[in-house]
């Protein structure tokens, strides 16, 4: 970067594999309280010994309020010796609230009317109770702008790139790449998201850089033990 653009990082990552994970058949939403399977806090492990290796540093931790994401955090941030102290925890971060479908069969849920109104409605449909990928979005913005603009002005004080990572949900990285990205919210529900995958946006002086998404190579490509460290 040069001393008069700003370079901003943002790195998004879904949380490892949770146990409503295992019972595809139920609507998740927002769900608090579900925790992460064994596989889950494997998947975790090999995230954070992937950034480890990578001497990957972040200047802002945020974090979804979700149990599954907080604990995806602890693991990542112990293995690359961040203090959790330091992560700042937000609602904002939840995934989209299904409302009165959480828990419920999608047989149940996803009849022909729904999915007729889901077809036409796409990034704006709400379930009952619920929110629209919309307001996900709006939610999202709303809270992460500020952090945004505060990291640009502080990349151009110290002169280097400046990294903010959130560990959240799927629909929520989807929300948000379709915002900043502008891409046709009718394809937002597409985007593929693997347990502990990583999307990153580049905020720099051209405008925005999509470098990656639904980046889940440590999951096939483990770093091995006695790997060379830095």
């Amino acid at each position: 970067m040069t001393d008069t653009h700003a370079q901003v990082r943002l790195c998004l990552i879904r949380h490892a594999q949770s146990e409503a994970n295992l019972t595809k058949q139920t609507l998740c939403g927002q769900n608090i309280s579900c925790v992460l399977t064994p596989l889950g806090h494997e998947q975790s492990v090999l995230l954070g010994k992937r950034l480890k290796y990578q001497n990957a540093s972040f200047d802002y931790v945020l974090c979804s309020t979700a149990t599954r994401a907080k604990q995806t955090a602890e693991i990542v941030l112990k293995i690359m010796d961040i203090d959790f102290s330091k992560v700042i925890l937000s609602s904002a971060f939840l995934e989209q609230s299904q409302g009165n479908w959480e828990g419920v069969s999608r047989f149940l849920c996803y009849t022909s009317d729904v999915m007729k109104q889901m077809n036409e409605l796409h990034f704006e449909f709400i379930p009952p109770e619920g929110e629209s990928l919309r307001m996900v979005q709006k939610r999202a913005i709303d809270f992460l702008e500020p952090y945004i603009e505060q990291a640009k002005q502080r990349s151009l004080d110290e002169k280097r790139e400046i990294t903010i990572v959130i560990f959240t949900h799927a629909n929520f990285i989807r929300a948000v790449l379709q915002y900043y990205t502008q891409s046709n919210p009718r394809y937002a529900w597409i985007i593929g998201q693997a347990n502990t995958a990583i999307t990153e946006i580049l905020f720099y002086q051209h405008g925005i850089s999509l470098v990656k998404v639904n980046d889940s190579a440590h999951l096939l490509f483990p770093i091995p033990e006695t790997s060379k460290q830095s």
